[in-house]
């Protein structure tokens, strides 16, 4: 499984040093920062992706409740308190669980594998949908007589070669009757860039540059027109 980053809130040191300990017991879990009130702990969740917080709740200024209801983004958040009154507030934020001090380990190693099994259910699903989306995303081509799919994550660069353009795949190549720009027009901007007015290349098949070319993945090497230069230069 992926590391999992963990932010650790709570006034008492002796609290945090014990809780980053048993994140080390559990060998996943890499610890980012230890905070000792909700304030500099929103600079790390601002700056840094969380995916488990361990907030205490009573803390000096904001308290731990206060502090995940402000929340930019929601990680899995594990609240850690002397106090069992609060347990009905936590989950109405929607918390994973609720663990009263003193913790024991096998408490706090239950409740961060529950976190990590529902951030590993989460990542696949992502994973999914990206590739779900990733195979809807194709267009069509007609080469002669005959049509042909090509799904925009096959292609590696387009050519314009006069009246046609020659579409460049992992398996191979086709040409059609149709111009760059209008092909240009109905290519995702996030995806592929026009570096050439014979040119356009898949942004992720990019490997580096040598003089005024773009290097490709398996070593093609595609001209960069000085038109398209500074454009170029600003997304790559």
């Amino acid at each position: 499984m992926e590391v999992i980053n963990c932010l650790i809130v709570d006034d008492e040191q002796l609290a945090r040093d014990m809780l980053e300990v048993y994140c080390q017991r559990l060998g996943t879990v890499s610890v980012v920062a230890k905070c000792k009130n909700a304030m500099e702990a929103l600079e790390h969740i601002q700056q840094n992706t969380i995916d488990i917080l361990l907030s205490d709740i009573e803390m000096p200024m904001i308290s731990g409740l206060e502090f995940v209801a402000q929340l930019p983004y929601q990680p899995k958040v594990i609240f850690t308190t002397a106090y069992k009154q609060y347990a009905l507030e936590g989950y109405q934020l929607e918390v994973l669980d609720y663990l009263v001090k003193p913790i024991s380990f096998d408490r706090f190693a239950k409740a961060m594998t529950k976190a990590m099994e529902h951030i590993s259910l989460e990542r696949k699903a992502q994973q999914y949908d990206e590739i779900q989306e990733q195979e809807k995303a194709f267009i069509i081509i007609k080469e002669g007589y005959d049509k042909f799919k090509i799904y925009l994550h096959q292609l590696r660069y387009i050519e314009a070669m006069r009246e046609y353009v020659v579409y460049h795949t992992h398996e191979g190549r086709h040409m059609e009757l149709r111009s760059l720009t209008s092909l240009e027009k109905e290519l995702p901007m996030s995806q592929f860039l026009r570096v050439h007015r014979s040119y356009i290349v898949a942004k992720e098949q990019v490997h580096g540059w040598q003089g005024k070319q773009l290097l490709l993945e398996g070593g093609t090497a595609i001209p960069v027109g000085k038109t398209y230069r500074a454009k170029v230069v600003g997304v790559i």
